[in-house]
């Protein structure tokens, strides 16, 4: 920012004095033309006046004329290589200039209704949890089996975590076509919504600048998951029995981020709305939105890989032990299941045994890699403004949830009955 302000300042001086001299040059000129004649004597012209003697034009007049030249000579010969210097800070200027401009357009469409009256308030804020997007509620007319009318309170997910486990394709591909058969519309123009690609484009902006780090995202879920295990039934009995239930079902009895790290929002038939676990209990992970991860259709999708007997755990031989070399290192037998939960799904990639992907499952342990030059419809291109038009890429580590705890969730879902 330093080396762009200072270029800036090097470039008004230069406007200046071009300027200045132009003004000065228009000035002489004003006078010498405004000059009183003497008389009744007519202006003779330039040509026929008498001029300088060879003496004066050779001497001073040559020396002045000279002397300027070599200064403007010196001052171009200066600004110009400092003016090349210092064009990447320039250009970094106008790259955090346009993210500005972006993720303030995105901000005015986030926020909530008649905050700006001049502006698009869509109150995303007000569904979302606020500006910061942490998690909320939205009032929703559900249609039941028997076409009567229930109003629910559906939990509305975090959107500070979203760029954690979807890529910025996948949350356009949400805001144009929405959420079925929930409270999240349709907001793109393809999908029967007001907003353009770029105002689209926008708000994933925003969202970019309100994203948790990696590592606050997962001591949210840690703090989160020890909340959920205090939770009691009214004979005092633990609400979940496992840590990998109250992490499949993350938010549901407590304010945890609108259910924004739960498997089962996706996973179970009224998690959304339900206001305590007993009332989806019995269907929990056997599908909604989400394929039905009951009836072993886990064990079917990913079957537990043959690992053998004898392994290198990793673990220090005790003293005085001749450690083998032949050992092949210990392998999770569940490891596809593991990386298809940490890396989620994209679409039409093959995934599982016979999965299609559809881009929908999140990786919850690995954020996506972003390409410098988006390709996909409603791109801006290329995405100078966010890294300096580079690839991002994202290794192990940089999702919403740390290993240990997508361990945990594995082991749940493939006790499911």
């Amino acid at each position: 920012m330093t080396l762009a302000l200072t270029n800036e300042t090097i470039g008004w001086v230069i406007f200046i004095v071009i300027a200045g001299g132009v003004v000065i040059y228009a000035l002489i000129n004003v006078l010498r033309a405004g000059k009183r004649e003497i008389g009744s004597e007519i202006e003779v012209a330039a040509n026929r006046k008498p001029y300088l003697a060879d003496d004066q034009l050779e001497g001073p007049k040559l020396d002045r004329t000279l002397t300027i030249a070599l200064l403007t000579l010196v001052f171009i010969a200066i600004a110009l290589p400092l003016y090349w210097i210092l064009e990447p800070g320039r250009q970094a200027n106008a790259s955090d200039d346009f993210n500005r401009k972006f993720v303030d357009r995105g901000a005015e469409m986030f926020a909530p209704t008649g905050t700006n009256p001049a502006g698009l308030n869509l109150n995303c804020a007000g569904c979302h949890g606020g500006m910061k997007a942490t998690g909320g509620t939205a009032p929703y007319n559900l249609t039941l089996p028997d076409g009567t009318i229930k109003v629910v309170n559906w939990r509305a997910p975090a959107l500070n975590t979203v760029l954690l486990r979807f890529s910025r394709e996948e949350v356009m591909y949400i805001l144009t076509y929405g959420r079925p058969f929930s409270p999240m519309p349709a907001w793109g123009l393809n999908g029967g919504g007001p907003l353009n690609d770029q105002q689209l484009q926008n708000l994933i902006d925003y969202l970019e600048s309100i994203q948790l780090t990696p590592e606050q995202s997962q001591q949210q879920a840690r703090d989160g998951l020890k909340s959920m295990m205090d939770l009691k039934n009214p004979d005092g009995t633990p609400v979940y029995k496992s840590e990998g239930e109250a992490l499949f079902n993350m938010g549901l009895g407590t304010d945890v981020a609108g259910g924004a790290f739960s498997c089962g929002r996706c996973h179970t038939q009224g998690w959304s709305y339900a206001t305590n676990f007993s009332q989806v209990q019995a269907i929990s992970g056997c599908g909604a939105m989400g394929p039905s991860l009951c009836g072993g259709s886990v064990d079917r999708q990913f079957p537990a890989s043959d690992a053998p007997a004898i392994c290198d755990n990793g673990s220090t031989p005790p003293a005085g032990a001749t450690p083998p070399t032949t050992l092949p290192p210990c392998e999770n037998p569940y490891q596809d299941q593991i990386d298809f939960v940490t890396q989620g799904s994209e679409q039409g990639k093959k995934y599982g045994e016979h999965g299609q992907g559809t881009g929908r499952m999140p990786g919850f342990g690995q954020r996506t890699n972003e390409p410098g030059n988006e390709t996909f419809q409603g791109s801006p291109g290329a995405l100078f403004w966010i890294n300096k038009g580079k690839d991002r890429t994202f290794g192990p580590g940089s999702g919403m949830l740390p290993d240990d705890l997508i361990d945990k969730i594995i082991l749940y879902e493939r006790s499911l009955p």
